[in-house]
């Protein structure tokens, strides 16, 4: 091999191993994302720095998941989670193919990490946990009505991965909660217009986010929630959030459609998706105006399913994949937070 070819080739395995390829078990040749395993035993590579993991924050669809197969009880879901990290080096629901996000304490940095934190700083990897070569010793708790779990491991973060610090001027659970779902936010202002219609389908943490950041980045917005549960649909009016709360099954289209009708609101040129539940990107789609635009930020998403309904429509709409990622790292997100009562946790006891 040439001088050249050599170093060419010494270009990609670096490249590769930033990526964390190298930590692959199978299949040979995938990114750790699509990887059916990931091998956690190994120790830190010199692209990777180590982090002592506090806490999961799992997806809500993945959460949901666990929870309804464990019948909610904590200990099964503690078992379920341990289950699939032993299987696969890492918490990603073979069910609903997603993950979440994970927070702790940067134990050691290897020597060719390219923007590396402090040894002992509490960072976010602010990617999926479907990537994270991650083994743990145990889960130390579960609530049933969170999707944060503490937990004692390891996991491992690739040069590739960003990362962002825990705040000091905020509630932990907060602070993970805006991580978890700050594309949302990001998304919502890059997309919306300076002037129209909003929906959003689901008033969970991400809806809730997407809707202050349409208030936040509109000149003149109508903002619209939909959700089949009535308590978060009346929060989200209550606080502001919304213009038009409705209580309606996305799973059923026709008469989802039927009911933000009723209540008076138009046809959308945003619709957000950030349900935790499948089965709805008909009404998604029936709901957004001819040449309009949906977002699609929810793992529950099936873009077959989207892809082929609008076809099925004859529906012109644009739709994206809301990546959890932005440029921003988050910024965005937590300066909203802190701008918004309405984003911020309830009061004790309330």
């Amino acid at each position: 091999m040439s001088t050249v070819g050599k170093n060419v080739s010494g270009e990609m395995s670096d490249f590769a191993r930033r990526l964390g390829v190298d930590r692959v078990i199978r299949p040979a040749g995938s990114l750790p994302q699509a990887a059916d395993a990931l091998d956690a035993s190994r120790p830190m590579s010199p692209f990777e720095f180590e982090v002592d993991v506090q806490r999961l924050c799992l997806d809500a669809t993945s959460f949901r998941n666990v929870r309804e197969h464990a019948g909610g009880d904590p200990t099964a879901m503690g078992e379920r989670i341990m289950e699939i990290v032993r299987a696969r080096g890492k918490m990603h629901n073979p069910l609903t193919d997603s993950g979440g996000v994970a927070l702790g304490v940067v134990r050691a940095v290897g020597e060719r990490v390219t923007d590396p934190p402090e040894i002992g700083s509490r960072v976010l990897p602010l990617a999926s946990l479907t990537l994270l070569p991650m083994r743990l010793r145990s889960v130390v708790h579960v609530d049933p009505a969170s999707a944060q779990v503490e937990v004692e491991g390891t996991a491992y973060v690739c040069d590739r991965i960003p990362w962002g610090h825990l705040p000091d001027d905020m509630d932990t659970a907060q602070a993970v909660e805006l991580y978890d779902v700050y594309g949302a936010a990001s998304h919502v202002r890059r997309l919306a217009p300076d002037k129209g219609v909003v929906y959003v389908l689901g008033c969970g943490h991400a809806g809730r986010l997407a809707m202050a950041a349409a208030r936040d980045s509109m000149s003149e917005c109508l903002v619209v929630a939909v959700d089949v549960d009535p308590a978060s649909v009346g929060r989200a009016q209550e606080s502001g959030l919304c213009d038009i709360g409705v209580v309606a099954d996305l799973q059923d289209p026709v008469a989802a459609l039927a009911a933000v009708h009723q209540a008076g609101a138009p046809p959308a040129d945003l619709t957000v998706v950030v349900v935790n539940a499948p089965r709805c990107e008909a009404f998604s789609i029936l709901a957004t105006r001819e040449g309009g635009t949906v977002l699609f930020f929810s793992m529950a998403t099936n873009f077959s399913t989207a892809a082929l309904t609008a076809d099925g429509l004859g529906h012109d709409v644009t739709m994206l994949v809301g990546s959890g990622y932005g440029p921003d790292m988050g910024r965005y997100a937590f300066d909203l937070a802190r701008r918004t009562p309405a984003l911020r946790p309830p009061a004790p006891g309330r």
